[in-house]
């Protein structure tokens, strides 16, 4: 059985994003990613994180870019997500691009 749940161009991950679990994490993703041209990832919101998924999500994000396609989060990072892009430095400095990406903030102006 998957570990992720796949509804239309939705992909809900699942608990353990953390390294342990993370290369199954990556499979599916790209195989999700090859068959749509627009990905939307559901995180819940007390799920364990750690760096090797925002690596992940950094690299699936240019994947997505390089293919024409568009990945984005359904909810801006909180919790555990939010907590790990803080204290891995990733918050400071971040372009319109990212912040629009992990934060939802930003857009056209």
């Amino acid at each position: 059985m998957p570990a992720s749940d796949v509804k239309g161009d939705y992909l809900r991950l699942p608990q353990n994003l953390t390294v342990r679990a993370i290369t199954i994490v990556q499979q599916e993703m790209l195989q999700f990613l090859d068959k749509t041209a627009s990905a939307t990832i559901e995180l819940d919101d007390d799920c364990q994180v750690d760096i090797s998924f925002i690596q992940l999500m950094e690299a699936a994000r240019i994947y997505a870019g390089s293919a024409g396609k568009h990945i984005a989060l359904a909810r801006p990072a909180s919790g555990p997500t939010l907590d790990v892009l803080k204290r891995s430095g990733f918050l400071e400095g971040m372009s319109a691009e990212d912040l629009k990406f992990w934060l939802h903030q930003g857009g056209i102006q």
